[in-house]
């Protein structure tokens, strides 16, 4: 079944539900979720489903595009998760269902991910750890060269997809897995300002002119040392070496984040970490340093495409310090045949007093595109990005 349809807001969709028998013309809306360190979640709105498909939709490959125009596509490649139905005797038949509406939920490629296992892993990089997996469900990858090796890596109970986010989250990284790529990355790295950017601004300053992608309907924020979002603070950690000499690093001497300047911190925590390691403590305050953020935002706009968790933002014409660069923690896309509308969670720990500082490294690099074989999604290349 495909479903293709230019919204009033210019938006271009395709859905394809491959072995899907409900017409397209019953496509109510379309919602695609994409988080960093989350699975992707797309879910497709139909008035009226049969009930003879309730069951027979779950499992089945997804593939959905939707982009502001042809050069802008981004597209979601997953699986049905499954259908949540609704029906009211009292409103009768909608498209000759009793059932009115129904949702068809779907996850992303790293759905196949999920199954729980045990096992440990011994000496392994990230790098390593993340080729482990990524051939295991035909993905490509990227991942930084990062040295460090992990002594001991348990999965014990948790999934494959749990394993490869909590063990990037210790040393400061992020994970997304969009379509059959699998993207470990460092969220303040060149290859992330390398990105395409998305730059939002009020429709106040395009006053006059009509509404294009990326104006911005509604924005939420927060600013301050705690907020119920977070905080910022500085972090100093503390270890005894095999001798029992005391090891002690800071999160002010990890590199900033380059995305303007950094506000001071109020608070500095302590922490004592369980490792006769100084390269192991090294890296674990590098978590810590790339989990504080004092400013955080929910963004209504105009739908645009381009926002992606795993690149940035920039927000403009509030005339305010907080215009400038802010990290995407996660874009929803709302899409029905009257309206395109993004909303993003955006955090940052940075002023806009300087422009953004880019070291020019490993640049961004679009992943290989996915391919069905066999009912599964896999990646037409098992390309491997190591930066």
């Amino acid at each position: 079944m495909i479903f293709t349809d230019v919204t009033s807001d210019s938006a271009i969709v395709t859905v394809e539900v491959e072995g899907g028998t409900v017409p397209n013309t019953q496509i109510g809306n379309v919602e695609l979720t994409f988080s960093e360190n989350k699975h992707d979640i797309a879910t497709i709105t139909y008035g009226g489903f049969p009930g003879m498909a309730v069951v027979a939709y779950k499992g089945l490959p997804v593939r959905i595009t939707i982009g502001n125009n042809e050069a802008n596509l981004i597209e979601f490649t997953g699986y049905v998760a499954y259908v949540e139905i609704e029906s009211l005797t009292r409103m009768g038949t909608v498209n000759d269902s009793l059932i009115q509406m129904a949702k068809v939920v779907c996850f992303g490629g790293s759905y196949q991910m999920k199954p729980l296992r045990n096992t440990t892993f011994s000496k392994k990089t990230i790098k390593q750890l993340t080729e482990i997996i990524a051939s295991k469900y035909n993905f490509s990858y990227s991942v930084p060269n990062n040295k460090y090796v992990f002594p001991v890596i348990s999965q014990q109970g948790i999934s494959d997809w749990e394993l490869i986010v909590n063990t990037a989250k210790q040393i400061g990284y992020s994970v997304t897995a969009h379509n059959t790529h699998l993207s470990v990355y460092d969220p303040f790295s060149y290859y992330v300002k390398s990105a395409p950017i998305t730059i939002i601004r009020t429709l106040e300053s395009d006053k006059g002119v009509e509404k294009t992608p990326g104006n911005i309907y509604e924005l939420t924020g927060f600013f301050g040392d705690v907020t119920p979002q977070g905080e910022a603070v500085d972090w100093t950690l503390k270890s005894l070496d095999n001798k029992g000499k005391e090891l002690k690093t800071s999160s002010t001497q990890n590199t900033p984040s380059g995305l303007g300047t950094r506000l001071p911190s109020r608070f500095t925590h302590e922490l004592t970490i369980n490792t006769t390691s100084k390269d192991s403590l090294e890296q674990y305050v590098k978590k810590y340093n790339k989990d504080s953020y004092g400013m955080t935002a929910v963004v209504k706009v105009v739908g645009i495409s381009t926002a992606m968790p795993g690149r940035l933002v920039l927000i403009d014409s509030y005339n305010s310090e907080f215009d400038g660069y802010w990290l995407i923690e996660e874009a929803t896309h709302h899409l029905n045949e009257k309206h395109y509308i993004t909303t993003l969670k955006l955090k940052t720990d940075s002023v806009n007093r300087t422009p953004l500082t880019v070291t020019k490294d490993a640049p961004f690099k679009s992943p290989p595109p996915s391919k069905l074989s066999n009912s599964l999604w896999k990646a037409t290349t098992e390309e491997a990005y190591v930066y």
